[in-house]
């Protein structure tokens, strides 16, 4: 999670600063409306964004060092002397969700605002349009299809009509869709200062679209702008005359655009491409980021034994059933988690050894039920999966375990490429979004377990007249 956001972050962040500099001054305004969309969400979305690596595989670690005897040792040691600490997860997510009700509250206001407005001021038609006057102090502003304004004599014919189109073209633009967007981003992400530097570009281009609608002289209704700054605010689910920059909006309406002021726009290719080879999971923000014996792994730090290996192993190819040569890449298993330790079943008394039986078979049960309708499109056969290292956190949760394995028993084997691809992903998948287990109490404490095969030879997975059976 951590990882991904700072990947939005700089996504985000590079996004605006290439848009001030080579975009912002431009009368490209279209174009500008949707770079400013779409780096939005590229950035939420781009590191989802994942690679794979077929010429490498990832071997589980089999080896359990007479070492771990010292480490288990030191674990009791250090559990001994620890105090009671506050999770600071927990404190994250209280602090999270009390800034995003607060944030929903104020968008829920803005709402409530609007709606007073309607019922209680005086409507008229004019077209499409719902005309409100509130009669109370503020600059015009429009919300899906209706305007409201302070008083309607308060203005000229002609600037009541200047009005109108303003405020036509912010309907036909459908900016009430982007108003709203980024105003549920400002929701989920109210922490994150460049969800507001979009909000704030995104509304002074839909001011300068709207703007260049207006059939007027620029200094007249650049007059007409200004005067209508010195009102109140309008409410933030709305388009308002006074928002945005008044200076800037002036200008605007006086500038010209060269030809080759085109080829600025050509900037979102480089763009896109930096994107895709630095903040996906391809690059330093994979899942999996080791550092020495250390893996960084969606916001913890496991410690493993020792560093990881190469090694070539012999594998079959799903679609040949030939024995291959490949690079195989083993890493030992974890042994502390964020700097606490980490029990092997080994290591437990039995009465312990069976609460992680049981939390073994609820997972085995989880995946499976999950993965059924993926197991009857295969053909008939025997299958064998398994995941090693599957770490249970304190709080029941999967927060680590190696790439898992799908493969066939038959030889020679009528499991398709695609079909391991796909079974292997929803595999993974299952076992990083799955529910809480029970976690495991040792001398009244929750703690972090080990569970170092998922499934063995007991559990084959049996596929007769394409139904599953257990």
């Amino acid at each position: 999670m951590i990882q991904h956001l700072l990947n939005t972050t700089a996504i985000w962040l590079l996004s605006l600063v290439l848009f001030d500099i080579f975009l912002r001054k431009e009368t490209y305004h279209t174009y500008h409306r949707l770079y400013l969309l779409f780096t939005f969400f590229a950035g939420l979305l781009l590191p989802l964004w994942r690679w794979t690596d077929p010429a490498v595989i990832e071997a589980a670690g089999m080896a359990t060092p007479a070492a771990r005897t010292e480490a288990f040792n030191q674990a009791i040691v250090e559990a001994g002397t620890k105090a009671t600490t506050i999770d600071w997860q927990q404190w994250c997510l209280i602090v999270y969700l009390a800034g995003a009700v607060i944030s929903a509250f104020l968008l829920c206001r803005d709402a409530l605002i609007i709606a007073s407005y309607y019922r209680q001021g005086q409507k008229s038609k004019d077209g499409v349009w719902t005309i409100i006057e509130t009669n109370k102090e503020h600059s015009p502003f429009s919300a899906f299809r209706y305007i409201f304004v302070s008083k309607r004599n308060h203005y000229t014919a002609d600037q009541f009509r200047i009005i109108l189109t303003h405020e036509e073209h912010h309907g036909r633009a459908l900016h009430f869709i982007d108003l709203l967007i980024m105003q549920l981003g400002k929701v989920a992400l109210w922490f994150h200062p460049l969800v507001y530097l979009y909000n704030l570009r995104l509304l002074m281009v839909h001011e300068y679209q709207a703007d260049a609608a207006v059939e007027k002289q620029p200094a007249e209704y650049g007059q007409f702008l200004v005067e209508q700054s010195l009102l109140g605010t309008a409410p933030a689910l709305s388009h308002s005359f006074n928002r945005s920059p008044i200076k800037n909006r002036i200008m605007m309406l006086t500038r010209k655009t060269s030809a080759m002021a085109k080829g600025k726009q050509l900037i979102m290719a480089p763009l896109l491409l930096v994107c895709f080879i630095f903040f996906t999971q391809k690059a330093f923000s994979d899942d999996k980021r080791k550092e020495g014996n250390k893996v960084h792994y969606k916001g913890n730090v496991f410690e493993l034994w020792g560093p990881a290996t190469n090694d070539t192993v012999m594998v079959e190819d799903p679609v040949t059933g030939e024995w291959i040569l490949k690079i195989a890449r083993a890493d030992s298993f974890p042994t502390k988690m964020n700097g606490e330790y980490i029990y092997r079943e080994d290591e437990l008394s039995r009465p312990e050894r069976e609460q992680v039986t049981k939390t073994r078979l609820a997972i085995q049960e989880f995946i499976v039920d999950k993965m059924q309708p993926a197991f009857e499109q295969l053909g008939d056969g025997v299958y064998i999966m398994n995941a090693r290292n599957v770490i249970v956190n304190k709080e029941g949760k999967i927060v680590y375990h190696e790439r898992p394995f799908f493969m066939s028993n038959d030889r020679p084997s009528g499991l398709t490429e695609k079909q391991t691809t796909e079974i292997v992903g929803r595999f993974n998948l299952l076992l990083a979004s799955s529910d809480k287990f029970d976690p495991i109490m040792r001398a009244g404490n929750p703690v972090a377990f080990n569970i170092e095969s998922l499934f063995d030879l007991k559990n084959l997975i049996i596929i007769r007249d394409h139904k599953f059976r257990k």
